[in-house]
């Protein structure tokens, strides 16, 4: 009985920490950048896209997902709108801000203690702690060293996307005018709300 006790509260104990690694992390920082890879990969496991970029987040609602290669497109949020800009289109339109809740970024702008559910431990894989949502499309973010390192959802499509962060960097300085909406007078403009 006594070892059964105890092996329960060894599983417990890590449960506790497991369920705080998320959340610990999330209320850690006001502001957050990194660069990341992304890789969507379909259901056999050939890889469909890859796509290089940077984040950089300011609390509470302001973000610039920037992706480099293979297309310069940048999705900003700033004074709740949100913006879809193509840099080779010469193209940005205005987007819902509410499409951002079924997306990994809903969970940046909100802190855990603002979220209806947390995600819960799931598994380790290759060094990583995994914790799962409760959402649809199985989103899950992995953890290293108590470090956000790489979020992965499945897309409408069935697909697997995988985005791995490197150069992660909590609470520097972060100018406002950098989550300012700047185009040049060529640029199509579309406001749909």
């Amino acid at each position: 009985m006594i070892k059964y006790l105890a092996a329960l509260a060894i599983c417990y104990s890590s449960l506790s920490i497991a369920n705080n690694e998320f959340s610990d992390f999330f209320n850690s920082f006001e502001t957050l950048s990194a660069d990341f890879n992304q890789k969507t990969t379909d259901e056999h496991g050939a890889i469909v896209a890859s796509t290089t970029g940077y984040l950089k987040f300011k609390r509470p609602a302001q973000f610039i997902w920037q992706t480099q290669q293979p297309i310069d497109q940048t999705l900003l949020l700033n004074n709740n709108e949100l913006w879809l800009i193509d840099h080779e289109l010469e193209q940005a339109s205005m987007r819902n801000i509410d499409e951002l809740k079924n997306t990994p970024l809903y969970w940046l702008l909100n802190r855990p203690e603002q979220l209806k559910t947390l995600p819960t431990f799931e598994r380790e894989s290759q060094g990583i702690r995994w914790y799962r949502t409760q959402e649809f499309n199985k989103l899950s973010f992995g953890f290293t060293n108590n470090q956000l390192t790489a979020i992965q959802l499945n897309n409408q499509l069935g697909q697997t996307v995988l985005v791995r962060f490197k150069n992660v960097i909590s609470n520097s300085a972060m100018s406002q005018n950098i989550f300012k909406l700047k185009l040049n007078k060529d640029f199509d403009v579309i406001r749909s709300f």
